[in-house]
Formats: structure tokens, C-alpha cells, sequence
């Protein structure tokens, strides 16, 4: 008799659930209505000066930025130990436009990607979309040889966005 039952409950669950009936203990809480929408290519502005073409990647734990030309000001032997000292850069977008910046150096990062793992230096830039605008640290890394010059990660999207794979 349950077997029967749990059957016509299994029939039954798609019909319910496409009229539209509504249970309460099977709301998706996690659903932020305040979220902006934001699909997986966008433009933002780095510093309110900037414009780059950007590749949103869930999958990208932090932000990096096509950076060239990075010196360290008087720099140590290892990455780690220029952590606090100042770095000078240049920023470069998808039209070769470039902005030369100087930061404080917050971190270093260690990534793994398809070429192995390397370490990368981060600094703290102000990035902008659809008035979005975070001062997040970002790392630097010549991405010369890839489409798009930035790309943003979750570090950026924490808690505001949402991507719509669609647009």
C-alpha cells in the first residue's frame, strides 16, 4: 500500500508543481530579489577612468587585470617579502588604451590555471558596473595573449550579482 502511494505521489509532484501551487517549506530562501542581473560579457571602469571589456567567471575564485611593466619598488628577492611595498604598473584594455598606476602591494597570490601555477602580485583598484563599485584586490598579470584583459571572479560578485548565462 505505501509503494502504491509513493508511486502516485511521483506522478503527481510535476502536475502540482506546474500549477503553480505554492509550498511554503520548499522556498528557495537563498533567492535574492535585490540582485542585479549581470550577463557573462560586461563593461566596467577600473579607478572611474578605465573602460574594460570583461569576461565574468564564476569559476574564477579571484579578479585579475592585463598589467605590464610591474616594478617593485625597491624590491626583495621573493614576492612574498614586497608584500606593503609599493608597485608601479600599467594597466592595458582590449583597445590597447593604458593607464599607469602605483599601489601598495596587499598580497601574493598563488594560482593554478592551465599553465601550471604561478603567484601574482595583488593591489587594491576600484572596479565599476551599473553602479556597482568595489575597491577589491586585484591581480596582475600580463594577459596579452587573451580576449579579455580583465576578468572578474567572485570576489567581485560576492553578494550583489548574479550571471545570466542567456544574455
Amino acid at each position: 500500500m505505501i509503494l502504491y502511494f509513493k508511486k502516485i505521489l511521483l506522478l503527481f509532484i510535476p502536475f502540482i508543481f506546474g500549477m503553480g501551487i505554492h509550498f511554503p517549506s520548499l522556498a528557495l530562501d537563498s533567492i535574492d530579489v535585490h540582485k542585479k542581473v549581470i550577463s557573462p560579457e560586461e563593461h566596467f571602469w577600473i579607478e572611474s577612468q578605465a573602460r574594460f571589456s570583461a569576461r565574468i567567471d564564476s569559476g574564477a575564485k579571484s579578479t585579475s587585470i592585463h598589467a605590464i611593466d610591474i616594478e617593485v619598488e625597491n624590491a626583495a628577492e621573493s614576492m612574498e617579502e614586497n608584500v606593503g611595498k609599493q608597485v608601479s604598473f600599467t594597466i592595458v584594455n582590449e583597445k590597447g588604451e593604458q593607464w599607469s598606476m602605483s599601489r601598495r602591494i596587499s598580497s601574493v597570490t598563488k594560482v593554478r590555471n592551465s599553465q601550471g601555477v604561478e603567484y601574482r602580485y595583488n593591489v587594491p583598484l576600484r572596479i565599476g558596473w551599473n553602479k556597482i563599485n568595489k575597491t577589491i584586490d586585484v591581480n596582475l598579470r600580463d594577459r596579452s595573449r587573451m580576449t579579455y584583459k580583465l576578468l572578474v571572479g567572485r570576489d567581485w560578485m560576492k553578494r550583489e550579482v548574479v550571471i545570466d548565462l542567456e544574455q
